[in-house]
């Protein structure tokens, strides 16, 4: 056998204790395998961002590929992100300089989300609103336009300026709340004192629009804002 066959593997296994040692002996050395290092980039993202419990903003950080191992840090690996371009898909980077400089790069999705009532079937121009026609559902807020309508009620006996699809969003404008010919509610108030009477529509208009009703009293024509469906109030 020759004399340096028992001293190599001495010598490794030294190497190995010794190499140990040296970074046990360094203060506040931990390592970070790349599950944690995942995790933590979520973690600060939400408090970079700002982002509360409850929010409506969802953060999706790609995981890091296991076969990089785990990195060895000094403290805690520093997290950046650019501060400019798209604010809705980005790369995070961490990285750590002692004690051996390295940084990885994290891809990272941020998604805004919105609720508000969408139709589950089907509706046809003209078509009466009714409560079963309406749920609640969770969009994207880049893919959404127009004002939203968070409240079913709201929209409870408008009815429809054009053709809805089955799990579209329903806007405002695609609504008319008192419609031209309808019979409205005309609400008058006036120095604390409030009155009614009703009228006819001589316009379209969903919430917050100035429309023309005409008194079914008097016969004379007002300028009105619509409040609710079939109810407008008179303008002063």
């Amino acid at each position: 056998m020759n004399k340096y066959d028992k001293f190599y593997p001495i010598f490794f296994i030294s190497l190995f204790f010794i190499s140990n040692l040296s970074w046990a002996g360094l203060s506040g050395v931990a390592e970070f395998s790349p599950q944690q290092l995942t995790e933590m980039t979520g973690q600060w993202l939400q408090q970079d961002l700002g982002i509360q419990a409850d929010s409506s903003i969802e953060v999706e950080v790609v995981p890091l590929d296991n076969r990089i191992g785990s990195k060895v840090c000094a403290g805690a690996p520093e997290f950046s992100r650019p501060q400019n371009g798209n604010s809705r898909q980005f790369t995070v980077n961490i990285s750590c300089s002692q004690p051996g400089s390295w940084q990885l790069y994290i891809p990272v999705r941020v998604t805004e989300m919105v609720e508000a009532v969408a139709v589950r079937q089907n509706i046809a121009t003209g078509t009466v609103i009714t409560a079963d026609m309406l749920h609640m559902t969770d969009k994207e807020r880049r893919f959404v336009r127009g004002n939203l309508i968070s409240d079913p009620r709201q929209i409870v006996g408008a009815r429809s300026k054009r053709a809805l699809s089955n799990g579209q969003l329903i806007t405002m404008q695609d609504l008319c709340l008192v419609c031209r010919g309808d019979v409205v509610t005309i609400l008058i108030d006036n120095s604390g004192l409030s009155v009614s009477a009703s009228g006819i529509a001589e316009q379209d208009g969903t919430f917050g629009d100035t429309i023309a009703v005409k008194n079914q009293q008097s016969g004379r024509k007002i300028q009105t804002e619509v409040v609710a469906v079939n109810q407008v109030r008179v303008k002063f």
